[in-house]
């Protein structure tokens, strides 16, 4: 009866555990993180020390979103060089493969995935470069910064090339082609950056003019006839003067000797939540059905074969929810000049689609982290049943089945200083200083203004506006040709 007694003890002692582990892992990673309002009130600093001291990005199996996150941190901040020594190493530890201990197998399959290493999302290991470029270029160099815009879609070849079966649909960048038109400019070489725009033009166009969410921006069709027009592409430019439907007497502005590209960050990028799958006996699958932005959509995994069901079934799977953005659009004004700030990335789609893609990949690991529970309920129900007796099996198994349930959880880790869109406009400036009002419209009418100092500088430079809600920050600028120490593009305080 001792011996029976221990078995009993040996396999229910660990339940308290494993419920109070999975207590503790309800939270998702965007909880835990504890920046969001940091982030709203513009307070990088702030961010940058709470991330340092994040004692859950400190450990090892998350060094990859520790360096995403830091790396934003300081991009924010305006230390460029901290910000890319910072992203240069993620890219590396992308690049080398982000290992899985046996130990950490092993305990992902008993309880769920999050106790492996964060190798991050595709579109999260592209937008590295994006954010490598912008810092190559606030520090003045433009060569570093295109070899980095270029990196994106090269990076998403690459990473699709490795893919059997169920390949990425994210395999091209649009916004990568535009922000290397606009570099190419910045340097003089207007046929390369031509070829640049073109190429985004191609993506779009093979898309029905919408791409992951994005329509066509006016501004690139505006782009590839100034560049036509420039390099003397006579035919191109009639070809896209009628595709674009502009009247045949049509000619662009020629390029200004100044002027400004505003990349607007605006709101949070999306975050990880998760789904969880029940069983459905008749179809022999995990079905989950679950509404989002309208729609109803429906996940099924199958069972795999001669696994016994036992009592309670379950698996959870991540999924990406939009976190809403308190401005809907804005106007930028300089000079009595007036453009729309057109969206050119957004990220929701994007992530929601790699994210999609990898799960049909991940099927099968899905499948075999439910049936290694099940077949360890089962091996334990049976030795309580050979030394015990009676009802003891199916008491211990399901035993193991509510544990099992308990330690299921679906990865919510993801890059959480992303925003939720990236917007832009280009407008030309004057001698001396330009104030250039920038009108962002909210909910119920909100009109918030704000007022940006721009200086003259030949050539192009970047402002880069990154704003949450009722606050906003421009970090220090640089432009191609200047040191970021001498730039200055610094907003008005809020007026609200």
């Amino acid at each position: 009866m001792k011996a029976a007694n221990n078995i009993i003890a040996a396999i229910i002692r660990p339940l308290p555990f494993l419920l109070l582990f999975a207590l503790s892992a309800c939270s998702t990673y965007n909880s835990q993180l504890g920046i969001e309002n940091d982030l709203y009130n513009g307070d990088f600093d702030k961010v940058a020390s709470t991330i340092e001291n994040n004692r859950f990005l400190k450990k090892d199996k998350n060094r990859l979103l520790y360096l995403l996150e830091k790396g934003k941190a300081e991009h924010l901040r305006g230390n460029y060089e901290a910000s890319n020594r910072l992203l240069e190493e993620a890219y590396l530890l992308v690049d080398d493969k982000i290992k899985t201990s046996a130990a950490q197998y092993v305990a992902a399959k008993f309880t769920n995935p999050n106790a492996e290493p964060y190798k991050g999302e595709d579109f999260e290991k592209v937008t590295i470069h994006y954010y490598k470029a912008i810092n190559f270029f606030m520090m003045g160099r433009p060569d570093d910064a295109l070899v980095e815009a270029k990196r994106i879609n090269l990076r998403l070849l690459e990473f699709n090339d490795k893919y059997e079966g169920r390949k990425n649909k994210y395999t091209r960048d649009a916004f990568s082609q535009i922000l290397q038109g606009i570099i190419y400019e910045s340097t003089g070489d207007i046929n390369n950056a031509f070829i640049a725009y073109r190429n985004a033009e191609e993506i779009y166009s093979s898309s029905n003019n919408v791409y992951f969410g994005v329509k066509f921006p006016e501004q690139l069709k505006q782009d590839l006839l100034r560049t036509a027009m420039q390099l003397g592409f006579r035919q191109e430019y009639d070809d896209y003067l009628k595709k674009f439907n502009f009247a045949k007497d049509y000619v662009p502005a020629p390029p200004a000797p100044a002027e400004a590209i505003l990349f607007w960050e605006n709101g949070l990028g999306p975050a990880k939540d998760q789904i969880i799958l029940t069983v459905s006996a008749s179809l022999g699958a995990f079905v989950a059905t679950y509404t989002e932005d309208g729609i109803t959509r429906e996940i099924i995994i199958p069972i795999p074969r001669d696994v016994d069901l036992g009592v309670i079934n379950a698996i959870a799977i991540p999924k990406y929810n939009r976190r809403e953005s308190f401005y809907k659009h804005a106007i930028v004004t300089c000079n009595s000049n007036e453009q729309n700030l057109e969206t050119v990335e957004d990220f929701y789609p994007i992530a929601e689609q790699c994210l999609n893609d990898r799960m049909m990949r991940e099927v099968v690991d899905l499948a075999l982290r439910f049936a290694t529970k099940k077949a360890a309920g089962a091996g334990l129900g049976t030795i309580a049943k050979e030394n015990l007796g009676g009802d003891w099996g199916d008491i211990v198994r399901a035993a193991s089945d509510i544990a099992g349930a308990a330690t299921e959880k679906a990865d919510t880790r993801n890059w959480q200083t992303l925003p939720a869109t990236i917007s832009y406009a280009r407008f030309p400036l004057k001698q001396g200083e330009n104030k250039a009002t920038l009108k962002k419209f909210g909910p119920d009418g909100v009109v918030d203004t704000d007022i940006l100092t721009i200086p003259f500088r030949p050539g192009l430079q970047i402002v880069n506006y990154y704003d949450l809600g009722r606050t906003q920050v421009t970090p220090p600028q640089a432009t191609a040709v200047q040191p970021a120490r001498e730039a200055s593009v610094i907003p008005n305080p809020a007026n609200h």
